[in-house]
């Protein structure tokens, strides 16, 4: 098949890896745009022709299982397809999903570019419920393995990623972030001097508007030898809903912790976490359909998701060129687009693969994307 083989010859040209991994690699691209699905018993019966679909399945599971997959090189690759350069607005969030009663719990931080995220480093939990501070700064340190500090404008995050070793973790590296805090938060001028929660310099706000609180504030943390652990910080706070809201999901206040950021600058930064939920949605029900995996083992998964990854950046890069060449998706009578830059391309991709008649000419260009993204884009 001349498209495996071509995209073999790509995904060798960045990677180096394994010919016999690189055309599984190539198979499951090609799968993955076509049936949109993570189910690898539909994936393994549409991989290669002529092979059972039992020694396709084997085969795929052998790769999950047992390959030693670069992270870091993927990762670099994954940073090639983003249409942009540095410096970065990165964001982490986490998403969870259950099969049977077995969590799957996915902590991820991407780059986000014009609406969505682009995944770049991740870590499957061992367990569900939420993630704790050392597995943030784990998935930092794969991120900074591909991009460094330098090359980051800022870390969004919300109010699961609120842990004071967290903060100090990125302070001692030099990387800017904007970070929400609850309301019921306590800061004060010093680690030995009182605190108050945040909501009792936030009651005058007027809605819409917001306040830098003057100098930084200190959080305080666990206790670590003795010595209460806390980190220094510039609060911003801007009022989002009415007096009267109540309970964390309709906090009427968005509070952010900031440091290396202009203050006054934050809050429209930090609108760009949303990106991320985007990003999830595009490799779960809007998209990839993550969800339908029946993997469970956390070493498994994030090798799946290193094969979904390449496959969104591709979509999202034929989206943009399909974009360029027909116009922009349409837009419904709210002013939204009908369909996201991903799913453009992902569908663009999917009439490529399954209509009857070859279209070998697109396919090739779409393809060309993958070899090398700034020309792709850059041609009429």
């Amino acid at each position: 098949m001349p498209y495996v083989e071509s995209i073999t010859n790509v995904l060798n040209d960045h990677l180096g890896w394994h010919r016999a991994r690189l055309k599984l690699m190539a198979r499951f691209q090609l799968a993955l745009e076509k049936l949109q699905t993570t189910n690898l018993r539909k994936i393994a019966a549409s991989l290669k022709a002529g092979v059972k679909e039992e020694s396709n399945y084997r085969r795929i599971q052998r790769f999950l299982s047992g390959y030693d997959v670069d992270f870091t090189a993927l990762g670099r690759l994954l940073v090639t397809l983003l249409p942009q350069e540095g410096p970065y607005v990165a964001v982490l969030d986490r998403t969870e999903w259950h099969f049977g009663s077995a969590p799957v719990n996915v902590l991820m931080m991407g780059i986000a570019h014009k609406g969505v995220a682009f995944p770049v480093a991740w870590k499957v939990l061992q367990s569900g419920g939420g993630s704790g501070a050392k597995s943030h700064i784990d998935v930092l340190k794969r991120f900074l393995s591909i991009i460094g500090p330098t090359s980051i404008e800022a870390v969004l995050a919300d109010r699961e990623f609120i842990s004071v070793d967290w903060m100090r973790h990125l302070k001692e590296k030099n990387i800017p972030f904007a970070i929400r805090l609850r309301s019921n938060r306590g800061v004060g001028l010093s680690p030995e001097g009182a605190s108050l929660p945040v909501r009792m310099f936030a009651r005058p706000i007027p809605p819409g508007e917001e306040k830098v609180l003057e100098a930084k504030r200190c959080l305080s943390g666990s206790q670590e030898v003795g010595k209460k652990q806390h980190v220094a910080v510039r609060i911003v706070i801007r009022r989002v809903g009415s007096e009267d809201s109540s309970g964390e999901a309709e906090d009427p206040f968005l509070v952010l912790a900031t440091s290396r950021l202009n203050p006054e600058e934050a809050t429209s930064l930090y609108r760009r976490r949303w990106e991320v939920e985007t990003m999830f949605a595009a490799l779960k029900s809007r998209g990839f359909n993550l969800e339908e995996t029946h993997l469970t083992a956390p070493d498994r998964v994030e090798r799946l998701i290193g094969l979904l990854a390449l496959a969104f950046g591709w979509a999202h890069l034929a989206g943009e060129k399909r974009t360029a060449r027909e116009g922009p998706p349409r837009q419904k009578t709210h002013g939204r687009r009908a369909r996201s830059l991903f799913r453009y391309g992902l569908d663009w991709l999917q009439s490529i693969l399954t209509t009857p008649e070859k279209q070998d000419a697109a396919l090739f260009l779409c393809l060309s994307g993958l070899r090398s993204p700034s020309t792709f884009l850059a041609a009429s």
